[in-house]
């Protein structure tokens, strides 16, 4: 099992889980949040997301960590966690990007990446009126 951790700006982080177990109509128990509050100092928050990443690699096969926005301090955070093989970072996270990490959470990694991948890509539709 592959565990999901979303590290992104305040409380986007909590919504996000809170929609995902609504759409799922369960708790989604290798869902794992941190929200990164503007007056926390990134090296406290880094030393906090290692502990989590530590935590679910015990007990999980790999970890993807999913960021709202490339570039800003949850990602460059998130980015000090990567580990060829075992945790993988994704930005850019919508909630198609995070249904389908979870709901495919249960294959490899680099399945669980390239699904996540997709579902946030085809998770952006345009939708033309008419005239």
């Amino acid at each position: 099992m592959i565990s999901v951790f979303i590290i992104s700006h305040s409380e986007i982080a909590n919504s996000f889980a809170y929609c995902l177990e609504h759409i799922m109509n369960r708790r989604v128990d290798n869902l794992v949040i941190l929200p990164v509050k503007k007056t926390e100092a990134p090296d406290l928050i880094l030393v906090r997301a290692k502990e989590i990443i530590e935590r679910q690699l015990a007990k999980a096969d790999g970890v993807l960590v999913l960021c709202d926005i490339f570039g800003a301090t949850p990602s460059n955070i998130a980015s000090k966690l990567v580990q060829k093989g075992k945790v993988d970072l994704v930005t850019g996270l919508n909630l198609p990007m995070l249904i389908r990490a979870v709901s495919y959470s249960a294959s490899s990694l680099d399945i669980c990446v390239e699904k996540a991948i997709e579902g946030g890509i085809n998770g952006i539709v345009q939708i033309k009126g008419e005239g």
